[in-house]
């Protein structure tokens, strides 16, 4: 992204010029009066012509460099308040802000998509009265790690006799950042099988879809 306002001096010109065009044919557009228009032409008058001197053969000479140098500085000091005013200005289009050749920061935040992917979930191991579950993605399994845009996984357990194969009959377990999580029981859970099932889930709460479902005995 070329630099705002430029650093060549023929570049620095013509930028300015179009920046003092525009706002002075219009000034209320980019919410400045007629005494700012005003301000804006006079800076860029005075910084033209001592450029021009300095850069001519029959005037340069180190007076017209050290007045143009003086010039350019009061100009850019003027014209970058002003354009800060105008950036911040959110009645100003910004349409109208780059037309006058500012950069433009685009503050709308790219929406994240819900996660398209499944886990694959693995109970790793079983102790008295726990589990530890883990998770990968579908779609790259040799690593624990969650899939872009997803800020967690979403982890669901049934506990019966046997084991169970719709998500629908599980109870919500626990939200985990990273894809790894204990699971704990009571004495009454004891000889029963618990079943996981889990879905990733982005930052607004949307979710993606189920992972089959992974069973193991509980330790008596």
């Amino acid at each position: 992204m070329p630099t705002v306002p430029p650093v060549r001096e023929s570049d620095l010109d013509a930028w300015l010029n179009n920046f003092k065009t525009l706002i002075a044919a219009n000034p209320t557009n980019y919410g400045l009066t007629a005494a700012d228009a005003t301000s804006i032409t006079n800076a860029f008058n005075s910084w033209h012509t001592a450029w021009v001197a300095a850069v001519s053969d029959g005037t340069r000479s180190k007076l017209t460099i050290e007045t143009k140098n003086e010039q350019k500085a009061s100009v850019l000091f003027v014209v970058r308040g002003y354009m800060a005013q105008i950036l911040a200005n959110r009645g100003v289009s910004n349409t109208l802000k780059m037309g006058l050749g500012l950069h433009v920061r685009d503050t709308t935040p790219t929406p994240v998509p819900p996660p398209s992917t499944r886990p694959a979930l693995k109970v790793v191991k079983t102790g008295s009265g726990f589990q530890t579950v883990t998770a990968a993605d579908e779609a790259t399994p040799l690593k624990r790690a969650r899939p872009a845009g997803s800020v967690g996984l979403l982890i669901y357990r049934a506990v019966a006799e046997d084991a169970v194969g719709d998500p629908a009959n599980a109870q919500f377990l626990t939200f985990v950042g990273k894809p790894a999580a204990q699971s704990n029981f009571t004495a009454a859970d004891r000889g029963k099988m618990a079943t996981y099932f889990a879905r990733w889930t982005n930052a607004r709460g949307e979710v993606g879809p189920w992972s089959d479902g992974v069973s193991a005995p509980i330790a008596a």
